[in-house]
């Protein structure tokens, strides 16, 4: 009677069990659905970011595109052309500049175009400072006052103050087709056919001030 008793007594015991047991599976059931959900939920959200992602490199590429075909009316693009040569710009002690010039073939034949001259400044410059200096370089070539005041204007507007590293690109796909690029931004077209000459000159003419400095940059040294 004692183990009867004993026995009726643990049937409790064991019906709360199973009850607790099915609570925990159900338990663990519903949280492995919440964890399922957030996983396909995360997984949506990453899909749209890459998504996203995407769509915005090819607007990046398609904007850069539309600058390279905007300013690049000959269809010659810069990294079509080979450097001729290069040279360093200096005052006594200071460094003032690096400069390489580019042409079609790697060969410097005189107003034949399209032609890069990439200037790499290492110190800051006011604008009116380099406008000033390219007056001074024109006079010493002999250009009249009447074209120097007339390309002058052009300068004002194309010329930047120019801090330590920027770069300073004058492109001439024609005499009628050229720009200033500030770090490789399109910054002013040139409205003047006379003026990509006349501004190569500074460094490429046979009077320039420089003549080692040309000599570098066709190729001669």
């Amino acid at each position: 009677m004692k183990t009867l008793h004993n026995g009726d007594k643990s049937q409790p015991h064991i019906k709360q069990f199973q009850s607790s047991h099915w609570f925990v599976e159900l338990l663990f059931g519903v949280m492995g659905a919440l964890v399922l959900t957030l996983i396909v939920a995360v997984s949506i959200n990453d899909a749209s970011a890459n998504d996203k992602n995407d769509k915005n490199d090819k607007s990046d590429k398609s904007d850069i595109s539309g600058i390279s075909d905007k300013n690049d009316k000959s269809g010659i693009s810069e990294a079509a052309l080979i450097q001729v040569g290069k040279a360093d710009m200096s005052l006594l002690w200071l460094d003032i500049y690096s400069a390489k010039l580019f042409s079609i073939d790697g060969k410097y034949q005189a107003n034949r175009f399209p032609m890069t001259l990439d200037i790499q400044y290492h110190r800051d410059i006011d604008a009116i400072d380099l406008v000033d200096a390219t007056i001074e370089q024109w006079q010493h070539l002999g250009f009249t006052e009447a074209n120097i005041a007339l390309y002058r204007q052009q300068l004002v507007n194309a010329w930047p103050d120019v801090k330590e590293g920027d770069r300073l690109t004058f492109r001439v796909n024609n005499p009628e087709d050229a720009a200033f690029l500030l770090n490789d931004t399109p910054y002013y077209q040139v409205s003047n056919a006379q003026f990509p000459e006349a501004f190569l000159d500074i460094w490429l003419s046979e009077k320039t001030s420089r003549p080692e400095l040309r000599n570098q940059l066709i190729g001669v040294n």
